[in-house]
């Protein structure tokens, strides 16, 4: 059973949000208990299964640690986002946008674009509509996502996702869905922890994973970064 999902005009964003956070636990509970054997399993063989699942229902002590300046030396955000960010009229959304760390910093610089923060829970979706509206960014929506699709409200210019890559279950026919979701000359980039990192969870995917995957679900890379010390930073689009 899936949430309802309507066209763009057919509700407001914020009628949109509450209506999902409506749906059955089931859809948005796919990534809950830990499975160290599936993680294992995904690391050594590339399989397109989740290596790791989480609850992330206490939000305000997830973003104790996700928003935890300290992680601002590894993870250079600003540099990411400047990277990312070539015009600041682009509809874009963060996959496992969590507490905002990133989508806060993507809103601030597009001035005349719109940014959705897509996360399968509902503490988080809460958590990032209040801090957007605390902090004045109009341009900020967060949505509930399922597991299997990230219930856009409409097509982006950019799908980022940052540290989620290795959560999502059955990659290929994700990713390979996902391209209704982007408009002409859309992009995907995907930035994970590199195996050999000392930051991150033990439970890490392989980039040689990543770009067989991507591959697999009809991406062309289109440019490789290798300036985050810790993590990988691929760009895709469809080659179109």
């Amino acid at each position: 059973m899936q949430c309802e999902h309507r066209s763009p005009g057919a509700k407001s964003a914020t009628a949109r949000v509450l209506q999902s956070l409506a749906c059955p636990a089931a859809v948005i509970a796919v990534c809950l208990a830990a499975n160290p054997a599936q993680s294992q399993h995904a690391h050594a063989t590339g399989s397109d299964t989740a290596t790791a699942r989480h609850r992330f229902d206490n939000a305000a002590q997830w973003a104790q640690r996700f928003e935890d300046p300290v992680r601002d030396a590894w993870q250079w955000p600003d540099s990411v986002v400047a990277t990312l960010v070539e015009r600041d009229d682009l509809i874009m959304a963060d996959i496992g946008s969590a507490t905002g760390y990133f989508p806060v910093r993507f809103a601030r610089r597009l001035h005349r674009g719109l940014v959705y923060g897509a996360d399968i829970e509902p503490a988080m979706i809460f958590y990032l509509n209040d801090r957007a509206r605390s902090e004045g960014l109009k341009n900020l929506i967060s949505v509930l996502a399922a597991a299997d699709d990230p219930h856009l409200p409409q097509a982006v210019d950019l799908v980022f996702l940052c540290d989620t890559y290795h959560h999502i279950d059955a990659r290929i026919a994700y990713f390979e869905r996902l391209k209704a979701q982007l408009r002409p000359g859309g992009r995907v980039a995907i930035v994970d922890f590199r195996i050999d990192s000392k930051q991150g969870p033990p439970h890490k995917l392989a980039k040689e994973a990543v770009l067989n995957e991507m591959a697999a679900a009809g991406y062309r890379l289109v440019r490789e970064h290798d300036f985050l010390p810790e993590q990988y930073f691929l760009i895709y689009d469809l080659g179109e």
